[in-house]
């Protein structure tokens, strides 16, 4: 009987140990991958002198930033440097389209206040550094922390989507953020997927100032915030 048992519990563990999938993957020095991301993203808005003087004088005008759902796509450069710490250099591009609204503006000439909404559309090549801490390897699992920063560079016109004698808004080509976030690794016979939940948020001011423009008039910073869920095939 007992050698028995001793014969079931060696077949479970040869199991176990088969099951195993991609064993020492994470000890390359480098490997390579790719990855899909949905964003939720926004601008914080910080509203200028101009903004709460109207407030003071009792006009009901309002100006709110709205979420939106954006997309990014890149490519993974994995560097290992520690049992648990590894250097991600992430390269992507992204689509974004931010939006303000505008409520109760009362138009230049005269007219009934009316509601409006600003679409400020970015396509951005973004080249996130990031740290990698990983937990102990548990099976085919192993959960991790990251964090790093992103630079971005607007590749679209800055503006939203207006000839340039009537744009009311505009902003920066260059952004930096500060990222961080959680995921974990799973590891397939074939891949390693790793969903991933990262938080984004500029350093940057966004808004560059339009003469002229009353929307422009109301914001005196503008910065990017996303929270991403990313997935990561590598």
């Amino acid at each position: 009987m007992a050698f028995l048992l001793l014969g079931h519990a060696a077949a479970a563990q040869s199991q176990k140990i088969k099951s195993v999938n991609k064993p020492g993957y994470d000890d390359k020095p480098v490997h390579y991958g790719f990855y899909l991301a949905m964003p939720l993203t926004k601008y914080k808005v910080d509203h200028s002198q101009t903004y709460a003087d109207q407030l003071s004088n009792g006009s009901n005008q309002a100006l709110n930033a709205k979420t939106d759902i954006g997309f990014y796509t890149g490519l993974v450069l994995n560097v290992r440097l520690a049992e648990y710490l590894d250097a991600r250099f992430v390269p992507g591009v992204g689509f974004y389209s931010r939006s303000l609204e505008y409520t109760n503006i009362v138009p230049q000439d005269g007219g009934e206040p009316t509601n409006d909404t600003q679409v400020l559309q970015n396509v951005m090549i973004e080249l996130p550094v990031l740290l990698k801490y990983k937990a102990k390897r548990r099976d085919n699992y192993r959960p991790y922390l990251v964090a790093g920063i992103k630079p971005g560079i607007d590749m679209g016109k800055g503006n939203n989507g207006a000839t340039e004698d009537v744009t009311e808004l505009q902003i920066e080509k260059f952004d930096l953020a500060l990222e961080y976030g959680f995921g974990v690794d799973i590891f397939y016979p074939f891949f390693k997927f790793a969903p991933e939940l990262r938080f984004s948020h500029g350093l940057l001011n966004q808004h560059k100032p339009v003469q002229g423009s009353d929307y422009s008039a109301y914001i005196q910073k503008l910065t990017n915030h996303n929270v991403s869920l990313i997935l990561f095939f590598e």
